[in-house]
């Protein structure tokens, strides 16, 4: 192959590389400044939300799951401008997943996104026919995620770089 040539096709596959990952920094910083400025819904909102969503129209089936369905409800829920969090409930020998709201005026409520119901969750007490071990809530971070997207997006550009770099350099002093 011709001397430059292969410089050339390298230098090109680390552009188009860095082009695809560049899009995709800023398709998520997009998605991230909508999820930035979401807020706690009002418990009239919540439920004005509530009634309006459609999610529970999704079918249950082995691949569409509770997570499909608290996903589709979350996502939902963002575009409208609320914070509404994951919760994963822990059984003796599963688990399942719904959504909350900490509403600004009514405090936290959990909703089963499969039927729209409000419902009441206490470790120790039944919930869907079994005993409830634990409850956890997840509320994405939206900040710390685009900062660590952003330095991986840096620290990527200039490895590769310095990894061209140094093999223009090594083919210049080691090719005739």
């Amino acid at each position: 192959m011709e001397k430059g040539v292969t410089e050339r096709v390298s230098f090109l596959c680390i552009m188009i590389a860095s082009a695809i990952f560049s899009g995709a920094v800023i398709a998520h910083a997009i998605d991230l400044k909508r999820d930035h400025s979401i807020r706690d819904p009002t418990y009239q909102e919540a439920l004005q939300f509530l009634f309006s969503d459609q999610t529970d129209k999704n079918q249950h089936n082995e691949s569409y799951t509770c997570m499909n369905f608290a996903d589709a409800f979350r996502n939902n829920a963002l575009n409208e401008g609320y914070r509404c969090g994951y919760v994963t409930i822990e059984f003796p020998e599963t688990s399942h997943v719904i959504v909350c709201f900490n509403t600004s005026d009514n405090g936290l409520i959990f909703i089963e996104p499969q039927n729209d119901e409000i419902v009441t969750l206490t470790t120790g007490q039944p919930y869907l026919g079994r005993i409830i071990l634990r409850l956890s809530i997840t509320w994405p971070i939206f900040s710390e995620f685009l900062s660590m997207l952003v330095l991986s997006f840096i620290i990527f550009q200039l490895l590769m770089t310095a990894t061209l770099l140094a093999i223009i350099v090594y083919r210049r002093n080691h090719t005739k």
